[in-house]
């Protein structure tokens, strides 16, 4: 009887023994993760498989399936409507890009270009047939189209979305002009001799003032020209840099600017210009068209360009399209002068050609057309 108690007492020792160390095997194989789910470890196979994995979200993300035209951001609806590249039809999608539908059937052959009225129910689009540019009006809410008198080769909208700002060319006298009228070509008023083919027109925010200036050019002095909306002598508030192009601030108080400082630089650097023509260099390396500002007129986002070619000829060489940059994603506050990252390089997994960049209503949010591929994509902001 003492025999069989021992040999039991010895069995049961070992059963303890054999146990403890499974125990031990089994709590070493778990890892509790910061979100309190149990994720087994490779070194069991079956059970990885049953594992939960938290996949980090994506913080670029394209919200568009194909390549567009004229995104616009409408503020009450929180939605985006833009146009499709392939043939002009008309969608729009969320604020996150998670439902779509397309809002505009109709095809558009040869659409180039589109620019909304500040209230988003009117809309110009260029269209280009052969050697011919055109330009309509179109009334979303009457759904009418109307076809802009021939001559015209720069278009934008005033302030309110009432009246058109354009250049005109006579063929007849060889003569360019800025011109202001109703979009039907009424009320037409001639307000300043171009003496250059191509040019940018921008009314200034906030007041009754249109600006305009020759197209950026490495080899062609900038010159940033004023005139009163309704006529008056015009002015020229800023020269003496060569490749200049220009975006208001939503204030209406300076513009930033990107030039080229001297004929030796290879690089157009951020400024800004106020409307008396003072000027204060941000030396940020980029291009106004990589450039978007918060509603405040504090912050601009932009893109730093990568991947320019050793003798690249800026920014011509970029705007004619002999390459695609490679972007990291900043801002800057221009009271300050403190950049900072919008995004870490870690999350940048994709090369991105930022253009025709704006925000969301509050400001949250980043939109960009991507150049290599043509897609919308959108970057939340980090606080």
């Amino acid at each position: 009887m003492k025999k069989i108690f021992i040999i039991s007492a010895a069995l049961l020792i070992v059963v303890l023994f054999f146990l403890g160390i499974y125990n031990f095997a089994f709590k070493k194989n778990t890892i509790v993760s910061d979100t309190n789910t149990v994720v087994k470890s490779t070194a069991q196979p079956d059970a990885a498989k049953d594992a939960v994995v938290q996949k980090a979200p994506e913080k670029i993300k394209a919200i568009s399936d194909q390549a567009v035209l004229g995104p616009v951001f409408d503020k009450k609806s929180e939605t985006i409507t833009y146009y499709s590249v392939k043939d002009g039809t008309v969608w729009q999608t969320d604020s996150a890009g998670k439902t779509k539908q397309q809002i505009e059937t109709t095809p558009l052959e040869g659409l180039k270009g589109v620019l909304w009225s500040p209230d988003h129910q009117k809309v110009l689009t260029m269209f280009k047939k052969g050697e011919q540019v055109y330009f309509y009006e179109y009334d979303r809410q009457g759904k009418k189209g109307t076809l802009l008198k021939k001559g015209l080769d720069t278009v934008v909208w005033d302030n309110l979305g009432a009246k058109i700002f354009y250049k005109y060319y006579d063929a007849t006298t060889k003569k360019r002009s800025l011109n202001t009228a109703n979009f039907d070509g009424s009320g037409w008023q001639k307000l300043s001799d171009i003496d250059f083919r191509d040019i940018s027109i921008a009314p200034i925010p906030s007041t009754s003032i249109v600006s305009y200036w020759n197209a950026p050019d490495a080899l062609q002095e900038s010159q940033l020209q004023i005139v009163g909306a309704i006529g008056g002598q015009p002015q020229t508030i800023f020269r003496g840099r060569s490749g200049g192009d220009y975006l208001w601030s939503p204030d209406g108080t300076q513009a930033l600017v990107s030039s080229l400082g001297s004929k030796d630089n290879k690089m157009t650097t951020l400024g800004l210009v106020t409307v008396s023509g003072e000027y204060h260099d941000l030396n940020i390396p980029t291009l106004v068209s990589k450039c978007a500002w918060s509603s405040d007129s504090k912050i601009v986002y932009y893109a730093l360009p990568g991947g320019i070619p050793d003798g690249a000829i800026m920014p011509n060489d970029y705007q004619n399209n002999k390459f695609t940059t490679d972007d990291t994603f900043w801002k800057v506050d221009i009271t300050t002068g403190q950049k900072d990252r919008v995004i870490n390089t870690e999350d940048v997994s994709e090369k991105y050609d930022l253009s025709s960049p704006f925000l969301s209503a509050a400001g949250d949010t980043l939109y960009f057309i991507n150049k290599i591929n043509g897609k919308l994509y959108r970057i939340e902001l980090q606080n």
